[in-house]
């Protein structure tokens, strides 16, 4: 049975600088009360800095000790080890705060050493579960990816996430090699989970795959809210039956659900790149076809890191 993360509110926030309204947040909890499929509801980032100055991007222990009172659900924070404290003392303890029950690290691939030993001491220091998050997952060769289990397989974290960043995945075509991977961290006693993004509308297939490829948990998020152009979509997965308010939030909030719809998602996708590209693509007003080409210049460490010179003429 698979186990789900609601990312609505901490994904969702780069729509909209991180600054949701804490009645609406309020309100969303509630909804989300009815759901005892989602285990963890995610809020934000745990006082990070520098890209956003919303608050649920640097979520403190005022904001938190808030949160825990409101929601009835399991709540979940994340931290990107290349921007955050390496101080485990600066993070939130369970003793404290006895909803927040996991934290995940967020890691690029030149950071999974460090940030697998980071993980391990949170996990000690904090009386969390916690999760090692690799993204860019399509950008990972094999000899990366056995690399990064057998890393994580030495935290004793408790999940290990990958995370299909630029929403180019395809279960069907792969899965025999998540079966290995899968199989190696569950026999570390890890859950393996999959994020999921929807920029080439392979979201729900992958999703419907999951369990045949050895995964189990994944995220969703209300309207497919999340960075870029979107996740797995909560109402697309779960029975709504006696549940719809949950959709109300798509209109009574619209306001705070926007998200880029061109086609452009579909071809950073295509080709394993960051989809910044696309959302400036659109914003600029750059044909499709004029895109397609300019996306050939983009490679290596720029594929994964936005580079604005690359979309210039």
């Amino acid at each position: 049975m698979l186990r789900f993360i609601d990312v609505t509110l901490r994904d969702g926030g780069h729509q909209n600088g991180f600054n949701w309204p804490f009645e609406f947040v309020e309100r969303y909890l509630e909804s989300l009360s009815s759901f005892r499929e989602v285990e963890f509801v995610e809020l934000g980032y745990w006082k990070q800095t520098g890209k956003y100055t919303g608050p649920f991007y640097s979520i403190d222990e005022k904001l938190l000790a808030t949160l825990c009172q409101t929601s009835r659900k399991k709540l979940s924070v994340m931290v990107d080890y290349h921007y955050c404290s390496h101080n485990v003392e600066d993070f939130p303890v369970n003793a404290k705060f006895p909803a927040l029950q996991l934290i995940r690290v967020c890691l690029r691939k030149e950071d999974i050493e460090r940030g697998c030993k980071f993980a391990a001491e949170l996990k000690k220091y904090t009386d969390c579960q916690v999760s090692i998050n690799i993204f860019n997952l399509t950008n990972y060769e094999e000899n990366d990816l056995r690399s990064a289990c057998d890393t994580a397989a030495k935290a004793n974290v408790d999940f290990m996430y990958f995370a299909d960043t630029h929403g180019g995945l395809d279960l069907g075509d792969n899965l025999k090699t998540f079966q290995r991977f899968t199989k190696l961290i569950k026999e570390a006693g890890i859950i393996p989970g999959l994020h999921l993004h929807d920029h080439s509308g392979k979201a729900y297939f992958n999703y419907r795959k999951l369990g045949d490829a050895g995964f189990d948990a994944t995220d969703v998020s209300l309207g497919g809210i999340g960075k870029g152009l979107g996740n797995l979509k909560l109402e697309h997965v779960f029975d709504l039956r006696g549940r719809e308010h949950i959709l109300d939030h798509l209109i009574l909030d619209k306001e705070l659900f926007q998200m880029p719809s061109g086609p452009y998602g579909v071809l950073t996708a295509r080709d394993s790149i960051t989809d910044h590209y696309a959302v400036e693509a659109e914003r600029n007003g750059i044909k499709p076809s004029d895109f397609a080409k300019r996306l050939q210049r983009i490679k290596g460490f720029s594929k994964d890191n936005y580079d604005k010179k690359l979309l210039s003429d």
